[in-house]
């Protein structure tokens, strides 16, 4: 009896399996909405076909494709919920890397694992109509997809433009979020992302080491050893409009110019009569 019971209290706690994904013959991009002003009570996620369900209770009432992380930046998978919203919000970590001329130098920049050149710039991804999933970032928003059907992000699911607004207006913060498909498990994804933040920080501190020294070989390449034939002699520099005493030794200081005052008329002229 004893064990019956059990048994009946470890099936209750386990989640129930997401519906099986509609059959369609066309998936036209980017999706579809019909549920009117209905709000989204459940999402589910598939990373392997790239396209996410959008349910009120037991009811379809639309579709989108999106792109999630490739294999190296996976988006984890599990149960989730909508943890804020955040309409314009800007990513602290990606962007683009500019030099001091305002050069595009680098495309995918991430902070903690590039270094800017002196003077650079950093600008910041968008992430417009972002919704958090994870408290390290993980989240849906506006985001390039290249190639419908197929990963391309760093780890978030980027939503299209035309769909991101619709997902954002129709669900609230609490909003149960399932990720199914190819990828680690949350606790796996902590891990791996863990071992790339110390990878990143060891790539930056040998990016940083390696500019240090080539900023110090430029300045020692430009200064001149004191014993130099090209340098100032014995140390003493010679201002500008000054020269030595002629036969001077070498290191001897310059003598200051003459001046030079301008002669007085040999006769001056006499007083002009009022």
């Amino acid at each position: 009896m004893m064990l019956l019971a059990a048994s009946c209290q470890s099936s209750r706690q386990k989640p129930a399996p997401p519906p099986p994904e509609p059959v369609k013959e066309v998936w036209k991009y980017p999706g579809e909405w019909t549920g009117g002003k209905k709000p989204i009570t459940r999402m589910v996620i598939n990373v392997d076909v790239q396209r996410a369900m959008l349910y009120n209770g037991g009811e379809l009432v639309g579709w989108t494709y999106f792109a999630s992380g490739i294999p190296s930046f996976p988006t984890p998978t599990g149960n989730f919920k909508i943890l804020e919203k955040v309409k314009d919000k800007v990513s602290n970590l990606y962007g683009k890397g500019f030099d001091k001329n305002g050069k595009l130098v680098n495309s995918d920049f991430k902070q903690g694992r590039d270094l800017l050149p002196e003077g650079g710039h950093f600008e910041a991804a968008k992430m417009t109509y972002f919704m958090r999933l994870t408290g390290d970032g993980v989240g849906m928003h506006i985001g390039p997809i290249p190639k419908p059907g197929r990963r391309a992000s760093h780890g978030c699911i980027r939503l299209p433009a035309k769909m991101a607004p619709i997902l954002f207006e129709h669900t609230g913060v609490g909003t149960p979020v399932t990720i199914t498909g190819n990828g680690p498990d949350y606790q796996t994804y902590l891990k791996q992302s863990a071992e790339k933040a110390k990878a990143n920080a060891a790539k930056l501190a040998a990016s940083k080491k390696k500019a240090e020294e080539a900023a110090a070989s430029a300045a020692a390449a430009t200064t001149l050893a004191p014993d130099d034939p090209n340098g100032p002699k014995g140390g003493v520099v010679t201002p500008p409009g000054t020269t030595p005493p002629l036969g001077a030794p070498p290191g001897t200081p310059a003598s200051p110019p003459v001046e030079v005052k301008p002669a007085e008329p040999a006769n001056p002229a006499p007083p002009a009569n009022n």
